[in-house]
């Protein structure tokens, strides 16, 4: 798994292993610190199928409760 410090290789959403903060992660990119746990070692663990992102206007807007 990658981590902090390290260049992404592959375009694509990743959560952390520490707290569960998910982010996007170009290509070419360098993996970050946690939001909430700077300077220590971040693992990033890749979890969306590349081959299908969809557009911000196809997801749906949640309705608050």
């Amino acid at each position: 798994m990658p981590r902090n410090g390290e260049i992404n290789k592959e375009f694509g959403v990743y959560k952390n292993l520490c707290c569960g903060s998910e982010i996007i992660i170009p290509e070419g990119v360098t993996f970050p610190d946690c939001p909430r746990h700077f300077n220590l070692t971040t693992e990033w663990k890749f979890i969306t199928d590349t081959e299908r992102i969809p557009h911000a206007g196809e997801l749906k807007p949640k309705r608050p409760a």
